[in-house]
Protein backbone atom coordinates (compact mmCIF):
# COMPACT_ATOMS: atom_id res chain seq x y z
CA UNK A 1 0.00 0.00 0.00
CA UNK A 2 1.25 3.50 -0.75
CA UNK A 3 2.03 5.92 2.07
CA UNK A 4 -0.86 8.12 0.91
CA UNK A 5 -4.02 6.17 0.03
CA UNK A 6 -6.06 6.76 -3.10
CA UNK A 7 -8.98 8.01 -1.02
CA UNK A 8 -6.89 10.57 0.93
CA UNK A 9 -7.98 13.38 -1.35
CA UNK A 10 -6.42 16.37 0.41
CA UNK A 11 -3.07 14.73 1.12
CA UNK A 12 -2.81 13.46 -2.45
CA UNK A 13 -3.83 16.84 -3.88
CA UNK A 14 -1.22 18.49 -1.66
CA UNK A 15 1.50 16.25 -3.09
CA UNK A 16 0.48 16.90 -6.71
CA UNK A 17 0.29 20.67 -6.22
CA UNK A 18 3.60 20.64 -4.33
CA UNK A 19 5.24 18.92 -7.29
CA UNK A 20 3.71 21.50 -9.63
CA UNK A 21 4.79 24.39 -7.37
CA UNK A 22 8.32 23.00 -7.24
CA UNK A 23 8.42 22.85 -11.04
CA UNK A 24 7.36 26.51 -11.28
CA UNK A 25 10.14 27.44 -8.86
CA UNK A 26 12.65 25.29 -10.77
CA UNK A 27 11.80 27.13 -13.97
CA UNK A 28 13.15 30.32 -12.37
CA UNK A 29 16.58 28.67 -12.15
CA UNK A 30 18.93 28.00 -15.06
CA UNK A 31 18.99 24.23 -14.48
CA UNK A 32 15.20 24.12 -14.28
CA UNK A 33 14.83 26.10 -17.50
CA UNK A 34 17.02 23.56 -19.30
CA UNK A 35 14.97 20.61 -18.02
CA UNK A 36 11.52 22.20 -18.25
CA UNK A 37 8.64 22.15 -15.79
CA UNK A 38 6.57 19.38 -17.42
CA UNK A 39 9.54 17.00 -17.59
CA UNK A 40 10.33 17.61 -13.92
CA UNK A 41 6.70 17.00 -12.98
CA UNK A 42 6.52 13.74 -14.94
CA UNK A 43 9.73 12.35 -13.47
CA UNK A 44 9.00 13.37 -9.88
CA UNK A 45 5.37 12.17 -9.95
CA UNK A 46 6.36 8.85 -11.55
CA UNK A 47 9.11 8.38 -8.96
CA UNK A 48 6.79 9.14 -6.05
CA UNK A 49 4.19 6.68 -7.33
CA UNK A 50 6.65 3.87 -8.01
CA UNK A 51 8.30 4.42 -4.62
CA UNK A 52 4.80 3.97 -3.15
CA UNK A 53 4.53 7.41 -1.66
CA UNK A 54 1.36 8.08 -3.70
CA UNK A 55 -0.94 5.60 -5.48
CA UNK A 56 -0.94 4.82 -9.20
CA UNK A 57 -4.74 4.97 -9.37
CA UNK A 58 -7.03 7.46 -7.70
CA UNK A 59 -10.32 9.16 -8.30
CA UNK A 60 -8.40 12.41 -8.01
CA UNK A 61 -6.37 11.58 -11.12
CA UNK A 62 -9.55 10.75 -13.01
CA UNK A 63 -11.04 14.06 -11.89
CA UNK A 64 -8.02 15.93 -13.25
CA UNK A 65 -8.54 14.32 -16.65
CA UNK A 66 -12.31 14.69 -16.57
CA UNK A 67 -12.54 18.23 -15.16
CA UNK A 68 -9.32 20.24 -15.25
CA UNK A 69 -8.24 19.25 -18.77
CA UNK A 70 -11.56 20.21 -20.41
CA UNK A 71 -11.53 23.45 -18.39
CA UNK A 72 -7.96 24.20 -19.47
CA UNK A 73 -8.72 23.92 -23.18
CA UNK A 74 -11.00 27.00 -23.41
CA UNK A 75 -8.62 28.97 -21.18
CA UNK A 76 -5.72 28.19 -23.52
CA UNK A 77 -7.71 28.87 -26.67
CA UNK A 78 -9.69 32.02 -25.81
CA UNK A 79 -7.23 34.20 -27.71
CA UNK A 80 -6.72 31.83 -30.65
CA UNK A 81 -7.15 33.65 -33.95
CA UNK A 82 -8.14 31.02 -36.53
CA UNK A 83 -7.28 33.34 -39.37
CA UNK A 84 -3.68 33.24 -38.28
CA UNK A 85 -3.85 29.51 -37.57
CA UNK A 86 -4.94 28.59 -41.07
CA UNK A 87 -2.38 30.91 -42.64
CA UNK A 88 0.46 29.77 -40.40
CA UNK A 89 -0.25 26.12 -39.45
CA UNK A 90 0.91 24.58 -42.73
CA UNK A 91 4.26 23.44 -41.27
CA UNK A 92 2.48 22.00 -38.21
CA UNK A 93 0.11 19.99 -40.40
CA UNK A 94 3.05 18.68 -42.43
CA UNK A 95 4.88 17.80 -39.21
CA UNK A 96 1.80 15.95 -37.91
CA UNK A 97 1.39 13.92 -41.12
CA UNK A 98 5.07 13.01 -40.85
CA UNK A 99 4.62 12.05 -37.18
CA UNK A 100 1.62 9.81 -37.93
CA UNK A 101 3.44 8.15 -40.84
CA UNK A 102 6.50 7.60 -38.64
CA UNK A 103 4.28 5.94 -36.00
CA UNK A 104 2.83 3.56 -38.60
CA UNK A 105 6.29 2.62 -39.86
CA UNK A 106 7.46 2.17 -36.26
CA UNK A 107 4.52 -0.14 -35.54
CA UNK A 108 5.38 -2.42 -38.46
CA UNK A 109 9.04 -2.49 -37.40
CA UNK A 110 7.91 -3.32 -33.86
CA UNK A 111 5.80 -6.24 -35.07
CA UNK A 112 8.79 -7.55 -37.03
CA UNK A 113 11.11 -7.39 -34.00
CA UNK A 114 8.84 -8.17 -31.03
CA UNK A 115 6.64 -11.23 -30.49
CA UNK A 116 3.45 -10.31 -28.62
CA UNK A 117 1.67 -13.65 -28.95
CA UNK A 118 -1.44 -14.82 -30.74
CA UNK A 119 -3.21 -11.47 -30.41
CA UNK A 120 -0.28 -9.55 -31.85
CA UNK A 121 -2.22 -8.01 -34.79
CA UNK A 122 -4.95 -6.72 -32.47
CA UNK A 123 -2.49 -5.42 -29.86
CA UNK A 124 -0.28 -3.73 -32.46
CA UNK A 125 -3.26 -2.10 -34.15
CA UNK A 126 -4.70 -0.88 -30.84
CA UNK A 127 -1.41 0.58 -29.59
CA UNK A 128 -0.70 2.20 -32.96
CA UNK A 129 -4.17 3.79 -32.93
CA UNK A 130 -3.53 5.11 -29.43
CA UNK A 131 -0.18 6.58 -30.51
CA UNK A 132 -1.75 8.33 -33.50
CA UNK A 133 -4.82 9.60 -31.68
CA UNK A 134 -5.24 9.05 -27.96
CA UNK A 135 -6.84 6.95 -25.23
CA UNK A 136 -10.28 7.15 -26.85
CA UNK A 137 -8.74 5.51 -29.95
CA UNK A 138 -7.21 2.82 -27.73
CA UNK A 139 -10.62 1.98 -26.29
CA UNK A 140 -12.43 2.18 -29.63
CA UNK A 141 -9.86 0.10 -31.52
CA UNK A 142 -9.63 -2.55 -28.79
CA UNK A 143 -13.40 -2.94 -29.00
CA UNK A 144 -13.38 -2.96 -32.80
CA UNK A 145 -10.67 -5.63 -33.15
CA UNK A 146 -12.05 -7.83 -30.37
CA UNK A 147 -9.63 -7.58 -27.44
CA UNK A 148 -11.98 -9.00 -24.84
CA UNK A 149 -9.68 -10.72 -22.33
CA UNK A 150 -9.28 -8.35 -19.38
CA UNK A 151 -5.71 -9.43 -18.59
CA UNK A 152 -4.55 -8.63 -22.12
CA UNK A 153 -6.50 -5.37 -22.15
CA UNK A 154 -5.06 -4.22 -18.83
CA UNK A 155 -1.53 -5.24 -19.83
CA UNK A 156 -1.80 -3.28 -23.07
CA UNK A 157 -3.23 -0.29 -21.25
CA UNK A 158 -0.45 -0.39 -18.62
CA UNK A 159 2.22 -0.54 -21.33
CA UNK A 160 0.47 2.28 -23.16
CA UNK A 161 0.48 4.49 -20.04
CA UNK A 162 4.11 3.86 -19.08
CA UNK A 163 5.24 4.20 -22.69
CA UNK A 164 3.47 7.55 -22.94
CA UNK A 165 5.35 8.95 -19.95
CA UNK A 166 8.70 7.65 -21.23
CA UNK A 167 7.93 9.15 -24.65
CA UNK A 168 7.20 12.55 -23.10
CA UNK A 169 10.47 12.45 -21.18
CA UNK A 170 12.45 11.69 -24.34
CA UNK A 171 10.51 14.22 -26.42
CA UNK A 172 11.07 17.04 -23.94
CA UNK A 173 14.76 16.15 -23.82
CA UNK A 174 15.25 16.55 -27.59
CA UNK A 175 16.38 20.21 -27.48
CA UNK A 176 19.19 19.16 -25.13
CA UNK A 177 20.90 17.27 -27.97
CA UNK A 178 23.03 19.49 -30.19
CA UNK A 179 22.67 17.26 -33.25
CA UNK A 180 18.87 17.53 -33.02
CA UNK A 181 19.05 21.32 -32.77
CA UNK A 182 21.38 21.43 -35.76
CA UNK A 183 19.08 19.15 -37.76
CA UNK A 184 15.99 21.27 -37.07
CA UNK A 185 16.79 24.83 -35.95
CA UNK A 186 13.85 26.56 -34.28
CA UNK A 187 12.76 30.16 -34.13
CA UNK A 188 11.22 29.30 -30.76
CA UNK A 189 14.55 28.34 -29.13
CA UNK A 190 17.98 29.83 -28.79
CA UNK A 191 21.17 28.05 -29.89
CA UNK A 192 21.41 26.14 -26.62
CA UNK A 193 17.85 24.77 -26.95
CA UNK A 194 16.39 27.05 -24.30
CA UNK A 195 12.85 28.19 -25.07
CA UNK A 196 12.53 31.85 -26.02
CA UNK A 197 8.93 31.75 -24.83
CA UNK A 198 7.23 35.11 -24.61
CA UNK A 199 10.01 36.91 -26.49
CA UNK A 200 8.70 35.50 -29.75
CA UNK A 201 5.02 36.27 -29.37
CA UNK A 202 5.15 39.92 -30.52
CA UNK A 203 1.59 40.46 -29.34
CA UNK A 204 0.29 43.73 -28.02
CA UNK A 205 -0.19 44.04 -24.32
CA UNK A 206 -3.63 42.66 -23.52
CA UNK A 207 -5.98 44.44 -21.15
CA UNK A 208 -5.80 42.91 -17.71
CA UNK A 209 -2.48 41.18 -18.42
CA UNK A 210 -1.61 41.58 -14.71
CA UNK A 211 -3.63 39.38 -12.39
CA UNK A 212 -7.15 40.62 -11.87
CA UNK A 213 -9.45 38.42 -9.77
CA UNK A 214 -12.61 39.53 -11.57
CA UNK A 215 -11.15 38.88 -15.04
CA UNK A 216 -9.80 35.52 -13.89
CA UNK A 217 -13.26 34.58 -12.59
CA UNK A 218 -14.76 35.59 -15.95
CA UNK A 219 -12.38 33.27 -17.76
CA UNK A 220 -13.13 30.30 -15.50
CA UNK A 221 -16.87 30.97 -15.81
CA UNK A 222 -16.68 31.03 -19.62
CA UNK A 223 -14.63 27.83 -19.55
CA UNK A 224 -17.20 26.06 -17.37
CA UNK A 225 -20.08 27.28 -19.55
CA UNK A 226 -18.33 25.91 -22.64
CA UNK A 227 -17.72 22.57 -20.90
CA UNK A 228 -21.33 22.40 -19.69
CA UNK A 229 -22.70 23.12 -23.18
CA UNK A 230 -20.34 20.54 -24.68
CA UNK A 231 -21.48 17.92 -22.17
CA UNK A 232 -25.14 18.67 -22.94
CA UNK A 233 -24.54 18.49 -26.71
CA UNK A 234 -22.66 15.19 -26.55
CA UNK A 235 -25.29 13.71 -24.21
CA UNK A 236 -28.08 14.74 -26.59
CA UNK A 237 -26.22 13.16 -29.51
CA UNK A 238 -25.17 10.09 -27.53
CA UNK A 239 -21.56 10.76 -28.55
CA UNK A 240 -19.72 11.31 -25.27
CA UNK A 241 -16.45 10.24 -26.93
CA UNK A 242 -16.29 13.52 -28.88
CA UNK A 243 -16.65 15.72 -25.78
CA UNK A 244 -13.14 17.19 -26.12
CA UNK A 245 -13.75 17.91 -29.80
CA UNK A 246 -16.92 19.87 -28.98
CA UNK A 247 -15.14 21.77 -26.18
CA UNK A 248 -12.41 22.73 -28.65
CA UNK A 249 -14.89 23.78 -31.33
CA UNK A 250 -16.92 25.96 -28.95
CA UNK A 251 -13.75 27.47 -27.50
CA UNK A 252 -12.56 28.46 -30.96
CA UNK A 253 -16.01 29.88 -31.76
CA UNK A 254 -15.92 32.10 -28.66
CA UNK A 255 -12.31 33.11 -29.37
CA UNK A 256 -13.10 34.20 -32.92
CA UNK A 257 -16.69 35.48 -32.70
CA UNK A 258 -16.86 36.65 -29.10
CA UNK A 259 -13.85 38.91 -28.88
CA UNK A 260 -15.79 41.56 -26.96
CA UNK A 261 -16.55 38.91 -24.35
CA UNK A 262 -12.95 37.71 -24.25
CA UNK A 263 -11.82 41.32 -23.68
CA UNK A 264 -13.20 41.01 -20.14
CA UNK A 265 -11.08 37.93 -19.39
CA UNK A 266 -7.65 37.95 -17.77
CA UNK A 267 -4.97 35.44 -16.64
CA UNK A 268 -6.70 32.78 -18.73
CA UNK A 269 -3.50 31.44 -20.25
CA UNK A 270 -1.74 31.21 -16.87
CA UNK A 271 -4.65 29.40 -15.19
CA UNK A 272 -4.98 27.00 -18.13
CA UNK A 273 -1.25 26.26 -17.92
CA UNK A 274 -1.57 25.52 -14.19
CA UNK A 275 -4.37 23.04 -14.90
CA UNK A 276 -2.24 21.34 -17.55
CA UNK A 277 0.72 21.08 -15.18
CA UNK A 278 -1.53 19.29 -12.68
CA UNK A 279 -2.54 17.00 -15.55
CA UNK A 280 1.12 16.14 -16.15
CA UNK A 281 1.47 15.21 -12.47
CA UNK A 282 -1.54 12.88 -12.73
CA UNK A 283 -0.09 11.27 -15.89
CA UNK A 284 3.25 10.66 -14.21
CA UNK A 285 1.66 9.17 -11.10
CA UNK A 286 -0.37 6.75 -13.22
CA UNK A 287 2.71 5.13 -14.78
CA UNK A 288 3.14 1.82 -12.92
CA UNK A 289 6.53 0.45 -13.91
CA UNK A 290 6.05 -2.79 -11.91
CA UNK A 291 3.10 -3.88 -14.04
CA UNK A 292 5.12 -3.78 -17.25
CA UNK A 293 7.55 -6.49 -16.11
CA UNK A 294 5.02 -9.21 -16.78
CA UNK A 295 2.68 -9.81 -19.67
CA UNK A 296 2.92 -6.12 -20.53
CA UNK A 297 6.69 -6.17 -21.03
CA UNK A 298 6.65 -7.32 -24.69
CA UNK A 299 4.04 -4.63 -25.38
CA UNK A 300 6.25 -1.99 -23.75
CA UNK A 301 9.15 -3.20 -25.91
CA UNK A 302 6.91 -2.88 -28.98
CA UNK A 303 6.01 0.67 -27.94
CA UNK A 304 9.70 1.42 -27.39
CA UNK A 305 10.56 0.32 -30.92
CA UNK A 306 7.61 2.22 -32.37
CA UNK A 307 8.55 5.43 -30.55
CA UNK A 308 12.26 5.19 -31.38
CA UNK A 309 11.47 4.75 -35.08
CA UNK A 310 8.96 7.60 -34.79
CA UNK A 311 11.52 10.01 -33.33
CA UNK A 312 14.39 8.98 -35.61
CA UNK A 313 12.26 9.46 -38.73
CA UNK A 314 11.07 12.83 -37.42
CA UNK A 315 14.65 14.07 -37.05
CA UNK A 316 15.92 12.64 -40.34
CA UNK A 317 12.97 13.63 -42.53
CA UNK A 318 12.35 16.83 -40.57
CA UNK A 319 15.87 17.95 -41.39
CA UNK A 320 15.29 17.20 -45.08
CA UNK A 321 12.00 19.15 -45.05
CA UNK A 322 13.58 21.97 -42.98
CA UNK A 323 10.93 21.75 -40.26
CA UNK A 324 11.07 23.74 -37.03
CA UNK A 325 12.05 21.66 -33.96
CA UNK A 326 9.40 23.25 -31.73
CA UNK A 327 6.65 22.60 -34.30
CA UNK A 328 7.85 19.01 -34.72
CA UNK A 329 7.82 18.48 -30.95
CA UNK A 330 4.25 19.77 -30.60
CA UNK A 331 3.07 17.78 -33.65
CA UNK A 332 4.73 14.62 -32.33
CA UNK A 333 3.08 15.17 -28.94
CA UNK A 334 -0.30 15.73 -30.63
CA UNK A 335 0.16 12.49 -32.57
CA UNK A 336 1.32 10.26 -29.73
CA UNK A 337 -0.70 11.66 -26.83
CA UNK A 338 -3.43 13.82 -28.33
CA UNK A 339 -4.31 17.53 -28.48
CA UNK A 340 -4.53 18.17 -24.74
CA UNK A 341 -0.91 17.31 -23.99
CA UNK A 342 0.22 19.05 -27.19
CA UNK A 343 -1.41 22.23 -25.90
CA UNK A 344 0.17 21.64 -22.50
CA UNK A 345 3.63 21.28 -24.01
CA UNK A 346 3.28 24.42 -26.11
CA UNK A 347 1.85 26.35 -23.17
CA UNK A 348 4.57 25.21 -20.77
CA UNK A 349 7.25 26.44 -23.16
CA UNK A 350 5.53 29.76 -23.85
CA UNK A 351 4.94 28.85 -27.50
CA UNK A 352 1.48 30.44 -27.73
CA UNK A 353 1.40 30.49 -31.56
CA UNK A 354 1.68 26.68 -31.53
CA UNK A 355 -1.14 25.91 -29.08
CA UNK A 356 -4.10 26.10 -31.45
CA UNK A 357 -2.36 24.43 -34.43
CA UNK A 358 -1.24 21.67 -32.05
CA UNK A 359 -4.81 21.20 -30.84
CA UNK A 360 -6.19 21.15 -34.38
CA UNK A 361 -3.75 18.57 -35.75
CA UNK A 362 -4.24 16.49 -32.61
CA UNK A 363 -7.94 16.30 -33.41
CA UNK A 364 -7.02 14.78 -36.77
CA UNK A 365 -5.42 11.94 -34.84
CA UNK A 366 -8.63 11.42 -32.88
CA UNK A 367 -10.57 11.38 -36.13
CA UNK A 368 -8.41 8.89 -38.03
CA UNK A 369 -6.53 6.92 -35.36
CA UNK A 370 -9.14 4.19 -34.93
CA UNK A 371 -9.50 3.63 -38.67
CA UNK A 372 -5.73 3.34 -39.05
CA UNK A 373 -5.50 0.92 -36.11
CA UNK A 374 -8.22 -1.36 -37.48
CA UNK A 375 -6.60 -1.32 -40.94
CA UNK A 376 -3.21 -2.19 -39.44
CA UNK A 377 -4.75 -5.08 -37.52
CA UNK A 378 -6.15 -6.47 -40.78
CA UNK A 379 -2.84 -6.05 -42.62
CA UNK A 380 -0.70 -7.61 -39.88
CA UNK A 381 -3.12 -10.48 -39.38
CA UNK A 382 -3.43 -11.24 -43.11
Amino acid sequence: MPLIGEDQFFALAAVLLSVVAFSFWAETRKWGQKIGGPLLILVIAMALANLRVIPHVSGLYASVGDVLVPMAIPLLLLRADLRLVFTESGPMLLAFVLAAGATIVGAFVGVFLIDMGTLEPQIAGTLAASYIGGSLNFVATAEAVGIKESAIYLAAFSADSVGAVLFLIVLMSMPAFAFVRRAMPSKFMDESGRSLGEKLLHHEDEPGSSFDLGRAANGIAISLIICALSSWITSMLGLESIFILIVTALSLAVANFGKKLVAHVGSDFEIGTLFMYIFFAAIGAGANINEVFGSAFPMLMFIGVMVVVHLVLLVVIGRFLKLDLAEVMVASNACILGPATAAALAASKGWRPLITPGMLVGLLGYAFGTFIGVAMTAIIGA
